[in-house]
């Protein structure tokens, strides 16, 4: 009941439509009551009169039946024009429903945190977004309405019936309870199946995302019979449960509409009966036998409104679950939204867990605005985490992150973000033009904002050569662009938002050396200078950095600029040596053992 409660609330305004077909549907059912009265009046004060007064005029006769003719067609029209208007009412009231739900639902899950996206299978989310939402508002909409109209027409039926004859309507009631108990016992069958089915459908929809968007690789390694494989047994058991599910209404489906047919029959011959012994006249049987299906409708209807109040009840928690999760991080209350920020970031003695595994160990730095810092370190060793701290993807666990002297954790999220552009080296490009893209995270950039962008990241080249350069559509996911373009791009959506901190992930790894070196040399000539943090494998890309820091194992095992890193002869100094062909094969032994310990290291949780 709560559930149905929570539910309601997203029909909004609509709901008055909903009452209004409600109300309508007092009116249709009434109507329906009334209609088998007027043939009783036509057949117990017309016709039989007629029989036994032979003097009686067929002017008679019609002056009698025409007004009852006439009230009867009104009636139908009454009826008609009032189910017409209650459809349509509880329709616009359905996709109200569906409109404000998935609306809440998307608004959640785009204030979600990261963690919370990563721990939820895409599939899932993806069927409580449609799948739960239409089973809601078909219940809150149309099964809700068919429950009422069951009790209007239950309740109605045996006010009549108990006016008319008490005797029938008892005889006639013996046989609900059968039907109860059936509805009773398929409920409770039903209901794990449901939630159950629910679950394999989640599975089954996340088996064709990660397909979809993982063709690519599933097609590289040949996989394609094992991915069908895969799908072809979650499809089984989501049928299977289906199959349950059904054999449920199976089972018991039968017996309800036994009971409701053996009602029918039981009207008629009682009625007889009750007839030839004088307790009710033949106009009163003609009503019992015209309103018995009232009475057997609701007995039969029952089977499947408990089907729907099922889906309903597990879908509506599942739905329910996911509106009431809150994301990790937000912004705080009075925060800061305003004001230039220069871009001086600090780490004072940051520590970040995951699960027990402490990925960051007491990290420091300082850097000036306007700055550029490199970041390297092997793989795993926390480098994105830093950067993800920084834009409060993730708060650590302990120590402080201060942008102009001020903890992140104290800015307004969107301010803090706007302030922060990212060029990732995973890109994604969205289906839209190439210049939409661009200007992704400031709509309203002018034209030159998006030119010079594009000329920085060494972009506008190759988009002077597409089809329609800036409005040539990108493919999803920017099919049909090479690796080198999306990372392009990427980082001209980046420079277009002229945030005075600027992430660079990676971000060229995907370009030639000449490429990456324009981009530097463009980079630096820019006119307003940001805080540069660049993370990279490739010692060209760091430096001419005005600091690298290098990352091992989660601690900050080196820092310096280029010439002081090489002079140390660490980490930095091996990699130098390897990439510059000057390693020997010594070298490059001990640069990948000591990688395999560092991985090592870092997956038992001491990074």
């Amino acid at each position: 009941m709560n559930e149905g409660k929570w539910a309601f609330q997203f029909l909004g305004k609509s709901k008055y439509k909903l009452f209004i077909s409600f109300f309508l549907c007092l009116v249709v059912d009434g109507i329906m009551v009334i209609e088998p009265q007027i043939v009783k009046s036509i057949v117990n004060d017309i016709m039989y009169p007629l029989y036994e007064d032979t003097s009686v005029t067929s002017a008679q006769i019609m002056e009698q039946l025409l007004p009852l003719i006439l009230a009867a067609l009104g009636l139908l029209i009454l009826q008609t024009v009032a189910r017409f208007t209650g459809n349509i009412f509880r329709e616009q009231a359905a996709q109200r429903a569906t409109f404000e739900l998935r609306k809440a639902l998307y608004t959640k899950l785009a204030n979600q945190s990261r963690k919370f996206l990563m721990s939820n299978k895409t599939g899932d989310l993806i069927n409580k977004c449609t799948g739960d939402v239409e089973a809601i508002t078909h219940f809150l909409c149309y099964v809700d309405w068919a429950m009422f109209d069951s009790g209007v027409m239950l309740v109605a039926v045996l006010i009549v019936f108990f006016a008319t004859s008490w005797k029938f309507t008892l005889i006639e009631l013996c046989l609900a309870p059968f039907a109860l108990l059936c509805a009773i016992l398929m409920a409770k069958k039903v209901r794990p199946i449901f939630g159950k089915a629910r679950k394999e459908l989640s599975k089954l929809n996340t088996i064709v995302t990660e397909n979809i968007d993982g063709n690519r690789v599933v097609r590289a390694f040949c996989r394609e019979e094992f991915e069908i494989r895969k799908f072809d047994e979650a499809n089984q058991r989501y049928y299977q449960m289906n199959l349950d599910a059904n054999q449920a209404w199976v089972t018991y489906s039968p017996f309800m509409e036994t009971v409701g047919n053996v009602m029918n029959a039981t009207a008629i011959i009682v009625g007889a009966l009750l007839v030839i012994s004088g307790d009710i006249t033949v106009g009163d049987l003609i009503v019992f036998t015209s309103l018995s299906w009232m009475l057997n409708e609701p007995m039969q209807q029952l089977g499947f409104l408990i089907n729907d109040w099922q889906r309903f009840t597990v879908s509506c928690e599942r739905v329910h679950e996911l509106y009431d999760s809150q994301p990790e991080i937000v912004s705080p209350e009075n925060a800061i939204d305003s004001g230039e920020i220069k871009g001086t970031i600090d780490f004072e003695h940051v520590s970040l867990q995951f699960d027990g595994n402490e990925v960051l160990k007491d990290i420091n730095m300082h850097i000036p605005a306007g700055a550029t810092v490199g970041i390297m370190g092997p793989t795993g060793s926390g480098k994105s985490s830093l950067f993800n701290l920084l834009s409060r993807f993730i708060d650590p666990t302990t120590g402080e992150v201060r942008i102009d002297g001020k903890k992140v954790q104290k800015y307004n999220l969107q301010y803090l973000r706007r302030n922060v552009a990212v060029a990732l080296q995973d890109v994604f490009l969205f289906s839209d033009t190439v210049e939409s893209n661009i200007v992704y995270g400031v709509p309203d950039a002018p034209q030159e904002v998006v030119y010079a962008s594009a000329i920085d990241a060494d972009a506008d080249s190759f988009i002077q050569k597409l089809p329609d350069g800036y409005d040539t559509i990108v493919g999803e996911r920017g099919m049909g662009l090479s690796g080198g373009q999306k990372q392009r791009l990427s980082l001209a959506r980046a420079l277009s938002m002229q945030a005075p901190i600027l992430i660079l992930d990676d971000t060229t790894s995907a370009v030639d050396m000449e490429t990456e070196q324009y981009i530097q040399q463009h980079l630096a000539q820019r006119e307003k200078k940001a805080t540069t943090l660049i993370v990279a494998q490739r010692i060209s890309s760091v430096k001419n950095a005005d600091i690298i820091f290098i990352l091992e194992n989660g601690r900050i095992t080196e820092q310096g600029t280029h010439k002081e890193l090489l002079e140390k002869k660490g980490y930095y100094y091996n990699i130098w040596r390897i990439q510059q062909g000057y390693a020997t094969e010594a070298d490059i032994q001990e640069a990948i053992a000591n990688l395999k310990i560092n991985t090592a290291a870092f997956e038992g949780g001491e990074n």
